[in-house]
């Protein structure tokens, strides 16, 4: 296969395994085919995802550092007018999976070394990103994404994006993945390929994402309403796995919307396994 083929079909996965977790439903607190949030819809979230794919493309080609990229795709949506945060978890997740998956060797292996090798650099645009998503995340007192003086503290530490993530690790679902050279996503990445061949492509990803949002605790739900609605949210959907109809998740769904609890985190999980399970062979 040609360097083209491959970044092509690498960037096709990452589309498809963003689109794919988007529009399954029932995902319990989260925007999909069936509704909507007040201030953003689903079509905001297919234009996210599509505006993304020439920086996934770009990432397969190792034309440009996981910093720098991830602040390229969060500026590719913001040209469609989209000032709200859609899939910037996703993408700090994805791009050094398509970088890495545009190299030759395990993709495991690989991103080990494209995690291994971030710098400053990727640190300073990782932080440039956030500012420019309008994402949240639980405020640290060392290196906090909402210090107006990040970009000095992060100069002189001389710290790389691993390492601050590293930092982040114990209280964010994504750091813990850059952090633990994504041990959750891959093991989750197997478990939505059973689950997928079993009950087929929507439910198969709706019950992985109730077992993951069970398993651990969402990260954007305990930065956004505190450590106990987060772990009420995971038990609620514990209960939901109980119900092999799916009812329990719908009204789950439906509570946690109320409530505007949204487990964005576990989604990004989920975009990032199912991007690992497509380029492994996944087919349905």
């Amino acid at each position: 296969m040609t360097s083209d083929a491959v970044s092509e079909r690498v960037a096709q996965c990452a589309l498809l395994a963003m689109l794919f977790e988007l529009s399954s439903s029932p995902k319990p607190g989260n925007v999909d085919r069936c509704h909507d949030f007040s201030d953003i819809g689903f079509h905001h979230f297919l234009t996210s995802a599509v505006s993304a794919y020439p920086t996934f493309r770009k990432a397969a080609r190792g034309e440009a550092s996981a910093g720098s990229l991830i602040l390229e795709g969060v500026e590719a949506w913001r040209r469609w007018n989209l000032f709200s945060n859609t899939h910037f978890g996703s993408l700090v997740l994805m791009i050094p999976l398509a970088i890495a998956a545009g190299r030759p060797g395990d993709l495991h292996e690989e991103l080990k070394g494209v995690l291994d090798m971030s710098s400053v650099e990727d640190a300073v645009n990782f932080y440039r990103a956030y500012s420019l998503a309008g994402a949240r995340v639980v405020e640290v007192e060392s290196f906090s994404l909402n210090d107006i003086d990040w970009q000095e503290a992060i100069t002189k530490s001389g710290k790389s994006l691993s390492e601050l993530m590293s930092l982040s690790s114990g209280h964010d679902l994504v750091a813990r993945e850059w952090s633990t050279n994504y041990r959750r996503s891959f093991c989750t990445a197997e478990r939505l390929a059973g689950r997928i061949d079993a009950l087929g492509l929507n439910d198969g990803i709706v019950r992985t994402y109730l077992e993951a949002l069970a398993e651990v605790p969402d990260s954007l739900i305990r930065a956004k309403f505190g450590e106990e609605t987060a772990l009420e949210a995971s038990r609620l959907a514990g209960e939901a796995l109980d119900d092999p109809s799916l009812d329990k998740a719908r009204l789950l769904d439906r509570g946690l919307l109320e409530r505007d609890i949204n487990p964005g985190s576990t989604a990004d999980l989920i975009a990032s396994s199912l991007f690992i399970s497509l380029l492994s062979g996944l087919r349905f």
